[in-house]
């Protein structure tokens, strides 16, 4: 049975060549492995991602970990990466956890976007 806290959504979109990935509901345990076969793909030579983490509920270590396999494989291929809207506790855990400086946080998805015509 799958209940409230098993739920979580990946989607994509391509925004100014930038891929914004929106991450819905709770990334934990349950859910890094599916979370992780939707965004490894991604990851190619030179990508730019956005990490709309608005509607992300919680993280778990384990889905901390998949963010430190995704930033990993951003270095291996020359990609970069952005956090962007971190809802208080999420922004909470980057912070206690020094994950918040993995990627550079932006309040909006649109800052997020726009920051990579800076780099």
């Amino acid at each position: 049975m799958v209940t409230e806290e098993d739920k979580m959504e990946i989607n994509t979109k391509i925004e100014q060549n930038i891929t914004v990935i929106e991450v819905s509901g709770n990334l934990d345990g349950n859910t890094a492995p599916v979370a992780q076969e939707k965004i490894m793909p991604l990851l190619i030579s030179g990508c730019r991602l956005v990490f709309d983490m608005g509607k992300c509920n919680y993280i778990s270590s384990a889905g901390l970990r998949l963010l430190l396999v995704i930033a990993k494989q951003l270095d291996r291929v020359g990609g970069t990466g952005a956090y962007a809207a971190l809802t208080q506790e999420t922004n909470d855990v980057m912070k206690i956890t020094g994950f918040d400086n993995m990627f550079i946080s932006y309040p909006t998805v649109t800052e997020a976007v726009k920051s990579f015509g800076k780099i």
